[in-house]
Parts: C-alpha cells; structure tokens; sequence
C-alpha cells in the first residue's frame, strides 16, 4: 500500500522518510508513535488529501490523488480534530451523510445508538463537547460505510467509558472491513489491532504484533554525536551507553513510547537515528531464566 514513501514539506520539513507499510485486507493495522512521528501525515496521503515527495502510495490498486472519486467512495475517513457542524442538528448530519453514500436511513438510528449519540440527535453542533464531536466523526464514517475505514486517533478527547463504546462498536463493526488506526493509547491497540508499525521523527523504526508483543520488554536504540546527551533524556528505561549510540531496555513497550515522546520532542530528534529492537535481549534472558 505505501512503498517507500518520503514527504517533505515546502518549508524543508521531511515529514515521512523513506516509509514502506501494507494493510492486509480484513485486517486492523495500527500506527503509534510520538507527537510529530509523522503519522498524520502519512494517513493524508493513504487518503489523497496529500501527495507524496516521493515513492509510491496505492489504496485497492490506485493513486488515491488521482483516482479521488473511486477511493472516497471505498474509503471512510475520521480525521485527528474533531471537526464539527455548527449550526446543523446531529441527526440531520447523520441523513445527510446517508443520503450521500445511499445508506438506508435506519443505518442512522443503529449507529447513533451504539455510540450513545441518539439521545442528543437534536443538539446543533456547537452544542456539542469535544468528545460527542469526535463521536459524531466515527459515526458519519461509519455510516458512510466501505472497504477501508481510516481512523486517525478516534478516541481522542474522548473520556475512558465513550472510549470503550467506541472500541465495542468497532469490533462489531470489522467484519469485512480493512482499518488503519492512528493511536497513542496501548489499551486500545491491544483491543483493535492485529499489526502495529512504530514511527519516530518521519520513520518506521519498528513493527510488532499487537496480540503477543504490545506487554513484552523492548530495546530501543538511539544513535547520536553525543551519546550521553541522548541518556540523560531517558527516564523510563535502563541506558548502557556505548560510542556512538544509546541503549535503553524497556519491560514494556508503553514505557518505550513515552521516552519516544520526550525524545521526539527535544532538538536531537532531527539527527538521532531510532532503531527498535523487539523483544530486548534482556527480557528473553530474564524469561528463559525464569525472572521475567
């Protein structure tokens, strides 16, 4: 699906570097990684909104920039914000959405329902919260229906009980569907997803699968002019520093992505190079010794 695909914006910004990644169909693939790893980016080209600098980007066989009109008719899309219609009813939207994609309107009801929305179906959009509005996306796209649902951090703003209504109705909701989810949450990959891709500073730097993997130890490698430098940024991990590079050990990859987090957001992300080791060397030893 994306092969090898770099972005770079008109200010010098290298968004996505060399990126290969395949959603297999029926499957849930998700893509997790820190602020700024590049992900949404990524999920605006596999959706057409962008067109890559370089390499290659096919959803069901075709550009998704030049073919637009065939990919948005297979394609639902729920972006990170949760955009909104002022001055329109909930409902109305939810029709008006249907009437579109020729969904029968009892589609409506069902998912407004199962999203907990069917009670404030008469509220106008700014009446809406944060959440309720990023509910409204994930029903729109749903009702909207199609082969590959695109599902850019759906539970974000969203408070712990919707996120799980959101989770069920997407599990009911997957059979014979492709999803890529974008999301920093571990619980909900654990529960969604079946493969994982990791992203750092524009770059995959790791993939694992979600089921067996997501609780199990990690080792990420940092490598940089200043080895100790990167170290002293290490706050959840056990560092070895060696010439030229960090070692950080992880018991669990939550605990990796939030030292990802501090790193992406200091200035030595833009030359640091990232490389995800999984499992570490130090949890098989520790299991196979019977201490993990």
């Amino acid at each position: 699906m994306v092969d090898r695909v770099t972005k770079v914006y008109p200010s010098g910004v290298a968004a996505n570097v060399d990126v290969s990644l395949k959603a297999c169909s029926g499957e849930v693939l998700c893509i997790m990684g820190p602020n700024g790893a590049g992900k949404t980016t990524l999920i605006r080209q596999i959706v057409g909104i962008l067109r890559p600098t370089s390499g290659t980007v096919r959803v069901f066989g075709v550009d998704p920039v030049k073919h637009q009109d065939y990919v948005k008719r297979r394609v639902a899309y729920v972006p990170q914000l949760p955009i909104y219609y002022p001055a329109h009813r909930v409902v109305e939207v939810a029709k008006y959405v249907a009437e579109l994609s020729g969904t029968h309107l009892d589609r409506v009801r069902e998912v407004l329902e199962a999203l907990d929305l069917w009670r404030v179906r008469d509220a106008l959009g700014y009446q809406l919260s944060a959440g309720q509005r990023k509910l409204l996306l994930v029903a729109l796209a749903l009702i909207k229906g199609g082969d590959l649902l695109v599902l850019d951090e759906p539970t974000s703003f969203v408070d712990f009980l919707k996120k799980r209504v959101i989770w069920s109705t997407l599990l009911r909701e997957r059979a014979g569907k492709t999803m890529i989810v974008v999301s920093h949450d571990i619980e909900e990959v654990r529960i969604l997803c079946d493969r994982v891709y990791i992203m750092f500073a524009g770059r995959v730097v790791g993939r694992v699968d979600a089921q067996s993997d997501l609780s199990r130890g990690v080792e990420v490698r940092v490598y940089y002019r200043d080895p100790r430098e990167v170290a002293s940024l290490v706050r959840r991990g056990v560092t070895k520093v060696f010439e030229g590079f960090v070692a950080a050990s992880y018991r669990q990859l939550a605990d990796a992505l939030e030292d990802l987090e501090s790193l992406a957001a200091s200035e030595l992300s833009r030359e640091a190079r990232i490389v995800l080791e999984y499992p570490s060397m130090e949890y098989i030893v520790e299991t196979l010794s019977g201490k993990g």
